[in-house]
């Protein structure tokens, strides 16, 4: 699709925007940036995601477009709070990982770097409104990349361990000793250590600091 047809489908298709950022100038320039396409209107721009909560309440809004970190509440709480049935895109100067997973999660469906193009936030909505997802900037590809390798990490170690070793495991990954296991858990303390040792035998590794280090890189504190 070239870029007139790009801008034939956008004059059918009426937007109606909500910006977030704490900065005015940001603000001012997202609102003129988004205003260049025929049929999308900014319908408010909010210095903080308490007041885009309150607008997003109180009348009909397509899209949001916000930053990630603000004062008082960030974006990612925003996203937590928000209504189902508004499409979130992230904009913001840089996501970590983590905060990438839970975005992810949480259903936004498009994140753009500050320091891309322009015409990258204006093709990310055109995506996103049309039922997609735009993670397009090579940061993040490779962050996706990484999570989606922890996730089949994840995954292959939970189901290797039964639910005895992965209990055992969240609490020797605490910092808690085979006897203070077995009390929590109503085993003795030999059990424990059968468990651990079935364990390490599983994942490869022999010793509760390597334990420690792979359920915090994986997450997998598991109640």
């Amino acid at each position: 699709m070239d870029k007139s047809d790009d801008h034939a489908s956008d004059a059918a298709i009426n937007l109606r925007v909500i910006v977030v950022d704490d900065h005015l100038i940001v603000l001012d320039g997202l609102r003129r940036l988004i205003e260049t396409v025929p049929g999308w209107q900014v319908v408010a721009t909010c210095q903080n995601a308490v007041q885009a909560l309150d607008v997003l309440n109180s009348g009909s809004v397509d899209v949001v477009v916000l930053d990630l970190r603000m004062p008082e509440m960030s974006g990612l709480e925003f996203v937590r709070r928000v209504r189902r049935g508004v499409t979130i895109v992230i904009l913001t100067a840089d996501i970590g990982d983590g905060q990438l997973e839970e975005a992810m999660q949480l259903g936004v469906s498009g994140i753009v770097l500050k320091e891309q193009a322009p015409v990258a936030l204006l093709d990310c909505i055109r995506k996103v409104v049309a039922g997609g997802t735009y993670f397009h900037d090579p940061a993040l590809k490779d962050a996706l990349d990484r999570i989606r390798e922890q996730e089949t990490e994840r995954s292959r170690i939970l189901e290797a361990l039964t639910q005895r070793e992965i209990e055992v495991s969240r609490l020797a990954a605490m910092g808690m000793r085979s006897r203070e296991i077995g009390t929590q858990l109503g085993i003795s303390t030999g059990t424990v250590k059968l468990h651990l040792h079935s364990i390490y035998s599983k994942l490869g590794i022999s010793t509760r600091v390597e334990l420690a280090n792979l359920s915090k890189r994986l997450q997998l504190n598991i109640e």
